[in-house]
């Protein structure tokens, strides 16, 4: 009788797992995005802030889908790395579900990307990278 539980639960954990590098990848992969379609971006993809309205900052990895699935491949733990990447902020001033934003390119940066069990589930943060 505890088979069958425990094979239901790994099978939670797992779609728990898939949803969060699913969610990474559509808060932060695009192939490629110019700042001034962050606004377009953002609403297509249903980006929204913690309790559902605007988020303050997304930032967007250029190119990276195969470099995140393979950076994480059969890891769990922070990886840092670096990408070309592209910012948007919020205006600050306009409301959910109507937000705008304004985007930066800020070229390669040091990204420090959080995998569990082989897949990527949060962007931790990004440092920008000065090579002087």
């Amino acid at each position: 009788m505890k088979t069958p539980f425990v094979c239901l639960l790994l099978g939670l954990l797992s779609a728990v797992e898939l949803s969060a590098s699913l969610d990474f990848y559509q808060k932060h992969v695009i192939e490629n995005i110019q700042p001034d379609e962050c606004t377009t971006v953002m609403q297509t993809r249903h980006i929204k802030g913690l309790f559902g309205g605007c988020k303050k900052v997304n930032t967007f990895l250029l190119g990276a889908h195969q470099k995140v699935q393979d950076i994480c491949a059969g890891i769990s733990g922070q990886k840092i790395v670096n990408f070309n990447v592209v910012v948007c902020k919020h205006d600050g001033s306009s409301l959910h579900p109507n937000c705008i934003y304004a985007g930066q390119t800020l070229g390669l940066e040091i990204v420090v990307i959080r995998c569990k069990d082989g897949v990527p589930v949060h962007l931790d943060k990004t440092v920008v990278f000065n090579n002087e």
